[in-house]
């Protein structure tokens, strides 16, 4: 939740918590004919106005402050509100905090490009981003050693080969060395063909939530590059 505004010591106008600023229903995993309707909580604005004596605590406007749950029509009895989980406000302090725990847990490099991507709403650019730039220090690598000109699956699929490898991620002479060539090489190429390549191709729009489920794996990767000192030989000026 980014504060965007303050007029007076009692008035916050902040991105909405909900949607985060998106003006629609995001995926909660409710039912499908609510999916992309108008957010309940900031009607479509993607923001809220809000006055409060304790600036850390707001009431929660997608339950009123009544800590239910709701669907299109009505509450529903005994279930509690899922964006307060039933307290009736919301703590930015926490929110800040969460959001600053996550990224505290993602590799710096991803950071560093998908962060500000990431905090204006750019989700699937910011995905993007972190993998190109994966793919980017992997073809360096491969090229450097083989003088092959290669991109994607097709790049992963030569850099982790179990035949011979560019980069060698365990002991190939045991079966668990060999496994986790194999597995880690599968991982990097479908990475690329499943993820970064339709998002580079078409205009695909992502949530907040997915894009940090792809930040992570994608940090994941940079940071088994970091086990063999291949991340940190780039030069990212």
């Amino acid at each position: 939740m980014k504060i965007l505004k303050k007029k007076r010591p009692d008035e916050l106008i902040l991105s909405c918590p909900f949607c985060e600023g998106s003006g629609v229903f995001p995926d909660t995993g409710m039912s499908d004919e609510i999916m992309n309707e108008t957010c309940p909580v900031c009607n479509g604005t993607g923001i809220l106005c809000v006055f409060t004596e304790q600036e850390d605590l707001i009431d929660c406007n997608y339950c009123g402050g009544s800590g239910r749950d709701w669907n299109e029509s009505g509450y529903f009895i005994g279930d509690t509100c899922k964006v307060c989980s039933g307290t009736g406000f919301i703590d930015l302090t926490k929110v800040n905090r969460q959001k600053e725990f996550i990224w505290d847990k993602i590799h710096p490099r991803v950071k560093e490009l998908a962060k500000p991507r990431f905090d204006i709403g750019h989700y699937a650019d910011a995905v993007e981003s972190a993998l190109k730039d994966l793919n980017s220090i992997i073809k360096a690598r491969v090229k450097e050693v083989t003088r092959e000109e290669l991109d994607g699956s097709s790049l992963m699929n030569r850099a982790f080969s179990l035949n011979n490898p560019v980069i060698v991620l365990d002991d190939l002479n045991t079966n668990s060395g060999r496994d986790i060539q194999k597995g880690y090489m599968q991982i990097f190429s479908g990475t690329m063909t499943g993820i970064r390549n339709p998002k580079a191709h078409d205009n695909i729009t992502i949530d907040a939530n997915r894009a940090i489920h792809l930040l992570y794996l994608a940090s994941l990767l940079f940071y088994k590059l970091d086990e063999l000192n291949l991340s940190e030989t780039r030069d990212f000026a």
